[in-house]
């Protein structure tokens, strides 16, 4: 079957007969069963309290970081405050003199030493 021979058989079925009251009543019953039909909305999720948690966790787990990690940088910063006055002493001479040292369990020592 072709559409000419779809659009013939269609236009010769006669149209349901229909009282005037059915015409007037049409619109609002078509928009009583569109709102019906429609889905409701869906409910907005409040993401303040997992955001609230989330920043919470996180702060908590800095502060603890910064406490766990605040034993060794206390150790290091005291090694460089104990020997500040003779790392500037190297500091103001490292134009004359190229030299690298290291610090370990005995203290500050040259590591390499180029003199002029």
């Amino acid at each position: 079957m072709n559409n000419s021979d779809l659009d013939a058989k269609l236009k010769s079925i006669p149209l349901p007969e229909r009282a005037d009251e059915y015409w007037e009543n049409f619109p609002s019953k078509f928009r009583f069963q569109i709102r019906r039909s429609a889905p409701e909305p869906a409910l907005r999720e409040n993401l303040w309290p997992q955001f609230a948690w989330k920043m919470s966790t996180g702060f908590a787990c800095l502060c603890i970081g910064l406490i766990a990690l605040g034993q060794p940088l206390k150790a290091a910063s005291s090694t460089l405050f104990k020997n500040e006055r003779f790392i500037q002493q190297q500091l103001a001479q490292l134009p004359n003199h190229l030299r690298v040292f290291m610090a370990d369990e005995h203290g500050l020592h040259y590591l390499v030493t180029e003199k002029e």
